[in-house]
């Protein structure tokens, strides 16, 4: 079924199926920061409210509690119970184990005591609740974006790092014109049926793969990687910059964020003359890659902070017919200098004086007068 999703309006990334029967729901407002180098509607950050029914419910912890919800997993041998149970007395925040009761009988987390004592009288010692703590710990549930694919089951404390986490969490088509939104794994097979154009290859962390060269200034690249190891999604795009042909390279996800333990890539982009052609010297860009959920559609690589920029005399061919190769290599943080690519064979002085001549052409003929002039561009 198709997703669709009007560009200027709110998604709703926690939307589920409702269930014919109508259950006590809670409603927030959650605070969604958008990813990317533009905007879809109105301001980067919006307002939505996010509501979960059906089998189970996940509330984020800063929410406005207007109903008592309910955790439903009877398929997991649990009963029907409100939630509200699972949140502490202090921070009103779902349970973190370790958990304490105090004399008054409230039940918090760990590190909210000195905080409860300032607003329970009573509250002068507290005793640990391991009967709790193994019920918080096994109290799980769906991903918020179940709807969009996910099927992992999160214990309910943990289901806000989740959401900042989900490799699930939806994005847009990159084409500005196409309302699709959906996780990337599922925005691959939408590529294929409604954008055959994008051609789609797989990629393997660590090793670098040829990629076809973009065409002349003006006429725009787009290809799509996908990694076969846990598939991610990857947009490759080129721009006019200038007479050069800018090409760079985008992770596509909702989430890139570091700390909420997210996946971090980085990128080599590399451009290798035919070996014959000592004329022309081989380009090579490594970058920390960004994120995008594609907000603001394809981007253009003219304007993000790393691309690779080649001039006409550099991608053209030589006198045998054979045309430069430009590579790509991608790989998980961490994992490039397991994973890496043999060096291009060392040049002689010689040959060296001569490749940089021919890009301080190349730069001549692209417009730019130095190297500083091509990077104010």
């Amino acid at each position: 079924m198709a997703e669709q999703h009007k560009r200027g309006s709110l998604p709703d990334h926690g939307k589920h199926v409702q269930s014919s029967s109508k259950k006590p729901r809670a409603q927030a407002l959650v605070k969604q920061n958008r990813l990317g180098g533009g905007r879809r509607g109105e301001g980067g950050l919006e307002e939505e409210e996010v509501g979960q029914s059906g089998d189970a419910w996940a509330v984020v912890a800063s929410t406005e509690v207007m109903h008592v919800p309910q955790l439903n997993n009877l398929s997991m041998g649990l009963t029907l119970m409100g939630i509200s149970l699972l949140r502490c007395r202090a921070c009103l925040l779902p349970l973190k184990p370790p958990t304490f009761k105090c004399v008054a009988g409230h039940i918090l987390c760990g590190a909210c005591r000195a905080r409860h004592a300032q607003a329970c009288a009573v509250a002068t010692a507290y005793a640990a609740c391991a009967e709790v703590d193994a019920f918080v710990r096994d109290a799980k549930v769906p991903c918020v974006f179940a709807g969009h694919g996910c099927a992992s089951y999160v214990a309910y404390y943990q289901a806000a790092d989740r959401e900042r986490a989900c490799p699930w969490a939806p994005c847009y088509c990159p084409d500005f014109a196409c309302h699709f939104f959906t996780s990337p794994a599922r925005l691959l097979d939408h590529f294929r049926a409604d954008h055959p154009s994008w051609p789609v290859t797989s990629v393997a962390y660590g090793e670098a793969m040829k990629l076809t060269l973009p065409p002349p200034p003006g006429q725009g690249l787009i290809i799509v990687l996908v990694s076969g190891e846990d598939r991610s999604v990857f947009l490759v795009s080129s721009s006019a910059l200038g007479r050069t042909t800018a090409v760079s390279v985008v992770c596509v996800r909702a989430n890139g964020d570091a700390a909420a333990g997210v996946s971090q890539f980085s990128c080599e982009i590399f451009l290798q003359p035919p070996r014959d052609n000592r004329n022309l010297a081989s380009l090579s860009l490594t970058f920390p890659m960004p994120s995008s959920d594609m907000w603001a559609g394809v981007f253009t690589a003219a304007e993000q902070d790393y691309l690779l920029a080649m001039t006409p005399k550099m991608m053209a061919t030589d006198a045998s017919g054979e045309a430069p190769d430009l590579m790509i290599r991608i790989d998980k943080a961490g994992q490039a200098d397991a994973n890496s690519t043999p060096t291009p064979a060392a040049r002689s002085s010689e040959e060296t004086t001569a490749a940089c001549n021919s890009v301080l052409d190349g730069w001549e003929e692209a417009g730019f007068s130095s190297a500083v002039d091509l990077l104010h561009v």
